[in-house]
C-alpha cells in the first residue's frame, strides 16, 4: 500500500532527475523536450509502480487513475515553476534589475520588451521547437502535441477554476 501512496511522489522525483540529466547531457539544452521526456518516464514509473504489484486488477485500476491525477498536477506544477522563470517577462525584469547594479529606467525596460520583439521572439521559440511552421508567408501548426496540451489545461481550469482564462468573469 506504501508503493500506492508514494507512487506519484517517486513519480515526480524520477521526471526531475530526467529531465535535468536529458536537459544538460543528452539534449544539449533543448527545454521543452527535456519536459516531455521527464514527464513521459515519470508516467512510466507509475505505472510499472502501480501494475507491477499482485494486489486485485480493480484495485489497481482505480488507485493508479487517482495517482494519475496527482502525478499530472505534480507534473503540470513543476513545468510551470520551470517554465515560468524561463519565460515569464517579469521574471526576466526582476533578474535584470538584479544584475544590472544601478538599476533601469522604465523606457530602458520598455525598450527591451516590445511587442514586436516579444511576438517575434516567441514565433522564433515556436518554430524552433518544432510546434509551428511556415509556409508561404502563413503560420501553420506543426505539432498536435501542444494544441492537445493546450486543450487539456484550458478544460484543467474549467474545472478547477471554473472558467477558461484569467481574463473570464
Amino acid at each position: 500500500m506504501l508503493n500506492f501512496i508514494m507512487a506519484p511522489v517517486i513519480s515526480l522525483f524520477l521526471n526531475i532527475s530526467i529531465q535535468i540529466i536529458s536537459y544538460k547531457y543528452i539534449l544539449k539544452r533543448r527545454l521543452l523536450f527535456s519536459e516531455y521526456i521527464g514527464c513521459a518516464c515519470g508516467l512510466i514509473i507509475l505505472a510499472t509502480l502501480h501494475f507491477g504489484t499482485s494486489s486485485l486488477m480493480e484495485e489497481k485500476l482505480s488507485l493508479f487513475i487517482v495517482n494519475l491525477i496527482i502525478y499530472g498536477c505534480f507534473s503540470y506544477a513543476y513545468f510551470t515553476f520551470i517554465n515560468m522563470g524561463e519565460t515569464a517577462r517579469r521574471i526576466r525584469i526582476l533578474r535584470e534589475l538584479y544584475s544590472s547594479g544601478t538599476g533601469l529606467t522604465k523606457e530602458e525596460i520598455v525598450e527591451h520588451y516590445s511587442s514586436r520583439d516579444i511576438i517575434s521572439v516567441r514565433i522564433n521559440r515556436l518554430l524552433s521547437n518544432k510546434q509551428i511552421k511556415l509556409c508561404e508567408g502563413r503560420y501553420y501548426l506543426d505539432s498536435p502535441l501542444m494544441l492537445f496540451i493546450s486543450k487539456v489545461i484550458v478544460y484543467m481550469k474549467l474545472v478547477i477554476l471554473g472558467k477558461k482564462s484569467e481574463f473570464d468573469r
